[in-house]
């Protein structure tokens, strides 16, 4: 079962890179489709994470020029391993898998 996740979550990422933009260029997106993508890419990465309900998204203004107008404001854990999910979503931002704005 480990190589299914595995083989999901190289997908994922395969996925998030394509998408990106060059330095300083954001891709445009709802903040319901970001929750919604965040909150998929937690589920895919671990099976002790494929009980989260959701991904709560905040807008906030840019920390630094060029920077993310969005901030992960809170996780909806419903029966999912919080230190897991946690673990997780920390990798996904720092590796700045979701290189995008809020447009709404």
């Amino acid at each position: 079962m480990s190589s299914r996740w595995g083989m999901q979550n190289e997908r994922l990422a395969m996925r998030l890179r394509s998408k990106k933009q060059p330095a300083g260029k954001h891709t445009a997106m709802t903040r319901a489709a970001l929750e919604l993508a965040i909150a998929e890419a937690v589920r895919i990465a671990r099976p002790e994470c494929s009980a989260l309900m959701g991904v709560i998204v905040e807008r906030q203004a840019p920390a630094t020029p060029g920077g993310a107008n969005w901030a992960v404001k809170g996780l909806k854990f419903g029966k999912a391993d919080r230190e897991q999910c946690r673990a997780v979503l920390s990798k996904l931002m720092r590796d700045e898998q979701f290189d995008c704005e809020i447009s709404d």
